[in-house]
């Protein structure tokens, strides 16, 4: 039997500001960015091919699209807002990765000028 307070697993919430919107934008970008991120920066199994949907066009401030990639040990979520210049991701695992280097990653990836992240240890 486990401890309860032996982590069950790590969240990062990240919000990525003045992004370039062709990037944010492109599905392909996307699809490319959940790739790279679960195979390369976290090093973790994708769990079959990401979501990629085109959400909220009733109001460009939530247009944009929406990223639902499940991973072995639980999943990465985004939205990304063109009229905003903004990605919002939240990523999920029951296994440890380094959050600095994934703040930094989905910053530099969607030419980001600044960042803000806050991590939570679940138990």
């Amino acid at each position: 039997m486990t401890s309860v307070n032996e982590p069950f697993g790590w969240s990062l919430s990240i919000d990525v500001y003045g992004c370039d919107v062709d990037r944010l934008e492109s599905s392909v970008v996307i699809r490319t960015f959940a790739t790279e991120l679960c195979d390369e920066v976290l090093v973790m199994k994708r769990y079959g091919d990401p979501l990629i949907e085109w959400f909220g066009t009733a109001d460009p401030k939530t247009a944009g699209y929406t990223l639902v990639q499940l991973i072995e040990t639980s999943s990465v979520v985004a939205h990304f807002s063109g009229g905003r210049r903004s990605a919002h991701l939240d990523v999920f695992s029951c296994a440890p990765y380094d959050v600095v280097t994934v703040e930094r990653f989905c910053r530099e990836y969607f030419g980001g000028a600044c960042s803000t992240a806050a991590a939570v240890t679940r138990r």
